[in-house]
């Protein structure tokens, strides 16, 4: 079986190393000069960190990232409104959540890959299919056959087109600016995300590596069709949210801050067409509401990879749909949830975030805990 991976982000590499420890090769292709690396901080809920566990066969990734283990949420003052332990108290899940420099971890899994197995300079133009494989024309000039072709190219992908074309990329609303700095506090504590919310904002910080104070941090906000702010505006913007926040984003270089506006998608229908499915962003771009868009994108990559390598049928494309059934609505239900807490963050007026307002959003996060693949 050939498989065919369009697009080189976490993704990407995460389900072409699935694939490899299932004892299946993958080939992924990336529009870019590299695989895409960019980015600062990446954070994972225990049911990903298992998927990771398995991929890798072993605890490296556990010296690779920070444990957290609480996410609370507090008032522009720093006061404590709503803590919720990321273990999920009742559900036995055997890891830590996981907080990683972007970078260490897109190292990790490039380096258990073999060599050859990405092409770089080699983006999707076109993509046509018929009964025994899928033809994919390439930036490089070049045509390729596989047998499956998988779009992890993000919400823009190119791949979507022809798996739902019906779908539209949306712009939410909200931008956000995310940043790496060393950065010691008092009241940064190095077991949890901290999150300050306010007026149609947050300010979102994680420790990255407590031994060297390494931490991330984001600022998510209403654009309003204005340009993004840069260090500056974003300084202004929290300069009466509790301190050290407005020292932390002063301390951050301008090169190591990332700025965008957010999207997703939208009145997508369905995940495969035959012989081409979707995974990731490209199918269910999530935004960092609660930071679980890798994590749902590792747990159907698994399920893809399983659903494969398992099939028996002489058409692959049972697999697809197995997969597609298997994933779709836990993935719509997790939105759901996702876009309700942004709609509170985001669209409420200040003071509509209470510890009742977040308890039941997360209590139907909680939930889908349930259906997980790990």
């Amino acid at each position: 079986m050939k498989i065919g991976i369009i697009g080189a982000g976490l993704n990407g590499l995460a389900l072409a190393l699935l694939l490899k420890r299932f004892g299946v090769g993958a080939e992924v292709y990336e529009r870019g000069d590299g695989p895409r690396d960019t980015g600062s901080g990446i954070y994972v809920w225990p049911q990903g960190v298992q998927v990771l566990r398995f991929m890798f066969g072993d605890d490296r990734l556990l010296a690779a990232g920070q444990p957290i283990e609480f996410l609370d949420t507090l008032d522009r003052r720093g006061k404590l409104i709503h803590s919720q332990p990321v273990r999920l108290e009742g559900f036995e899940f055997p890891a830590p959540a996981m907080m990683f420099p972007r970078k260490r971890l897109f190292g990790m899994l490039r380096d258990a890959l073999d060599a050859h197995a990405i092409t770089a300079d080699a983006g999707c133009e076109s993509i046509s299919q018929d009964e025994n494989g899928v033809t994919v024309d390439f930036t490089d000039g070049l045509s390729r056959r596989f047998d499956v072709v998988v779009g992890a190219d993000g919400v823009f992908s190119r791949v979507r087109s022809a798996v739902a074309p019906e779908a539209i990329v949306a712009d939410t609303g909200v931008a956000a600016c995310r940043g790496i700095v060393e950065f010691a506090h008092p009241a940064l504590l190095g077991d949890r995300c901290q999150i300050f919310t306010y007026d149609s904002a947050r300010v979102v910080t994680y420790p990255l590596d407590e031994s060297r104070s390494l931490r991330y941090w984001f600022y998510a906000y209403r654009h309003l069709d204005r340009p993004l702010l840069d260090k500056n505006g974003i300084r202004a913007a929290i300069a009466d949210i509790a301190d050290p926040l407005p020292a932390m984003v002063d301390a951050t270089p301008p090169e190591s801050m990332l700025h965008n506006r957010l999207h997703a998608i939208k009145h997508i229908e369905n995940w495969h067409r035959g012989r081409v499915t979707l995974l990731g962003d490209s199918a269910h771009a999530m935004l960092p509401t609660l930071g679980y868009g890798f994590t749902l994108g590792l747990e159907n990559g698994f399920a893809l990879a399983q659903s494969l390598v398992c099939n028996c049928d002489a058409d692959i494309t049972s697999a697809l749909r197995r997969y597609s059934r298997r994933v779709r609505l836990r993935s719509r239900e997790m939105l759901e949830v996702m876009s309700d807490l942004t709609d509170l963050f985001y669209f409420r007026e200040e003071g509509s975030v209470t510890n009742d307002a977040l308890r039941d959003r997360l209590t139907k996060f909680r939930s889908l805990a349930e259906t997980t693949v790990f």
